[in-house]
């Protein structure tokens, strides 16, 4: 199982999806471009302590992607 965890003022809300589902895969793809357009940073979470990468396109084989918000200042 594969996971989206998006970050927002109300915490996060994770999305499950199966990679070998086409259209749980078409819809995690289009969550992607959906969350980058609005400003969200996608990053591939990684094992073992690895440093995360950041994602500019949708990897159906990242098991767990992380999207965190745009920085706002006051």
């Amino acid at each position: 199982m594969h996971f989206q965890i998006v970050m927002d003022r109300h915490g996060d809300t994770r999305h499950a999806f199966d990679a070998s589902d086409a259209d749980a895969v078409a819809r995690a793809e289009e969550r992607f471009r959906d969350l980058t357009s609005k400003g969200f940073r996608a990053v591939e979470l990684r094992s073992g302590g690895e440093p995360g990468r950041l994602l500019s396109q949708f990897d159906r084989k990242t098991e767990q992607t992380l999207f965190i918000p745009q920085l706002q200042g006051g």
